[in-house]
């Protein structure tokens, strides 16, 4: 492995092992914004977009994996989040290739929201079913609003793949 490799490796692991523990905890300690008794707000949506869009479609993944098995009910929320960051994972790569991946990236987990629901209802969960359909869309503008502000400040940070592929003299032309 040559050190392109090694740096871009480093930097996904960098990702998905920070954004991965950002997800456990705030599924372990339960942070939510919620109005009533309906969760409006989990930071854990964020993180695993962030995760998917920075590290592809494995780190989402990973990523995901560690926000599921910290919820409240874990065979609803694993398959959420786990393919959720797949998801992001692979649309955000798809658009990123196309030049037009804002705000298309976000809509990767917000895809799996419908499968949540529909796991939910096989479940008997049914109560849970509207607090669900109403996160989802807080979730997507505040997934493209965060991804929106992070892109600003550094326009190089989801274009890590396209600089590592670039040879050295190609920087410098």
């Amino acid at each position: 492995m040559d050190d392109t490799g090694r740096i871009r490796l480093a930097r996904k692991a960098g990702v998905i092992l920070s954004l991965g523990a950002g997800s456990f905890i705030a599924g372990y300690l339960s942070l939510q914004l919620t109005i009533g008794s309906a969760p409006v707000f989990d930071p854990r949506d964020i993180l695993v977009v962030c995760g998917g869009v920075l590290a592809g479609p494995v780190g989402g993944g990973l990523v995901g994996l560690s926000a599921g098995i910290t919820g409240q009910e874990p065979p609803v929320f694993v398959p959420l989040y786990a393919l959720g960051g797949i998801l992001t994972g692979l649309l955000a790569g798809f658009l990123r290739r196309e030049k037009r991946w804002m705000p298309g990236a976000a809509l990767g987990l917000g895809a799996c929201y419908p499968l949540a629901g529909l796991l939910m209802m096989g479940m008997g969960l049914w109560d849970r079913i509207a607090a669900l359909a109403f996160q989802a869309l807080v979730m997507q503008f505040t997934c493209i609003l965060v991804l929106s502000i992070i892109g600003s400040l550094d326009p190089a940070i989801f274009s890590w793949e396209d600089e590592m592929e670039k040879s050295p003299k190609d920087s410098f032309t």
